[in-house]
């Protein structure tokens, strides 16, 4: 069994978008050096929209992710960034990287809310869009 954790995030505007992605590129060089990272993947969607999923070999070892000082950092700065913020988690048996279709749908029929100041209506009501646009896709390549 491996541990899943997608979020997705839509930034409010393009005034946070340089800040945001200073901080995403922080968290992605901390993320690749965290214990226990099997594989990922981040989606840059259209209308500000990020998409990211990780694999874990366990929930401990996201939550050490998590917590680093690259993630935390934006997870302060987020309220006031993004108008949509949600995440799920769930453990399957192989290490596949699931689709964004499947990411999609998990999200909004498990996901969980995180706390934003300024709330778009669909992060009131829990209702995402699916990803959109593929061709931003980023690999999360793990070293050995």
């Amino acid at each position: 069994m491996v541990f899943i954790s997608a979020t997705r995030l839509r930034v409010r505007s393009v005034i946070y978008l340089p800040a945001f992605m200073r901080a995403n590129n922080a968290s992605v060089k901390e993320l690749l050096k965290t214990k226990g990272l099997i594989a990922g993947k981040e989606l840059i969607d259209k209308g500000l929209t990020f998409w990211t999923v990780t694999i874990w070999a366990a929930d401990a070892d996201m939550k050490s992710f998590r917590n680093s000082d690259a993630h935390r950092k934006a997870m302060q700065r987020l309220p006031d960034w993004c108008n949509e913020a949600s995440y799920v988690h769930w453990q399957q048996e192989d290490a596949v990287v699931p689709a964004w279709n499947t990411i999609h749908e998990k999200m909004v029929t498990e996901g969980k809310m995180s706390k934003v100041r300024n709330p778009s209506a669909r992060q009131t009501e829990k209702l995402f869009p699916s990803p959109r646009w593929s061709k931003t896709e980023r690999v999360f390549k793990v070293k050995s």
